[in-house]
């Protein structure tokens, strides 16, 4: 078990100013990586190896794919099928989750030219969650993670920007105290009501009875201890 190492899983969208901060984890961190099909170009550019490649190929470039042989030779380069039921993310989130990874950050899986995509990575968030193990999408100007029964999340009184939380089941109980708009109830998958908060010097905690919270920071961060209290 390698618990105490974090996660880290690259796909191919775009990366803004949040790849300074992956390339600082990658540096001085514990961690272990997964180039997801494209994502294996952040890598070759950087010139950092990563732990695993999984792909079919059908979003890394050939010049990057051809130039990671040379770069990374004990690198495993071998395509998965293109017709299967699972994503190159998803694939590589079961590969973290086999070495025992409990706590992953997602870089390249929000935005670019596919919102499908982007909806299975969220749904990746809710999947893993419910196993165990805390995901986090990041990207230029949020981050994403999601909130089961019985977890809790707090900033401290220093934060600035907005807040949203959204309910993936029919009902979540939630708590949300110390933040612009206090609320005590249930969200529901059908109307939105969380979207919005902000922070106004108290910090804030939000706490989840039943079901499932989706949150969404937006504001880009620095590290990586508010989110992985």
């Amino acid at each position: 078990m390698v618990k105490e190492k974090i996660g880290i899983l690259v796909g191919a969208s775009p990366l803004g100013c949040e790849k300074e901060y992956l390339k600082e984890i990658l540096l001085s961190k514990d961690t272990v990586s997964v180039a997801a099909d494209g994502g294996l170009s952040f890598f070759v550019k950087e010139k950092i190896t990563p732990s695993f490649w999984i792909g079919d190929r059908d979003s890394v470039q050939s010049s990057a794919f051809e130039e990671a042989k040379i770069l990374f030779p004990k690198l495993d380069l071998s395509p998965c099928p293109r017709e299967k039921d699972d994503t190159d993310m998803r694939l590589g989130m079961v590969t973290l989750k086999n070495l025992g990874i409990g706590k992953v950050l997602i870089f390249g899986g929000l935005g670019g030219e596919r919102l499908d995509h982007t909806i299975a990575n969220i749904q990746l968030l809710h999947e893993f969650e419910k196993e165990g193990i805390r995901s986090i999408l990041v990207s230029e100007k949020e981050y994403l993670l999601v909130l089961t029964a019985g977890e809790e999340l707090v900033w401290p009184k220093n934060k600035e920007g907005i807040l949203s939380v959204f309910s993936l089941e029919e009902e979540t109980k939630i708590s949300i105290r110390d933040l612009k708009y206090e609320y005590e109830g249930s969200l529901s998958n059908k109307k939105v009501l969380g979207i919005s908060n902000e922070f106004n010097g108290r910090g804030g905690r939000i706490s989840v009875r039943k079901g499932t919270a989706l949150i969404v920071r937006n504001a880009y961060f620095k590290t990586d201890e508010e989110i992985f209290p």
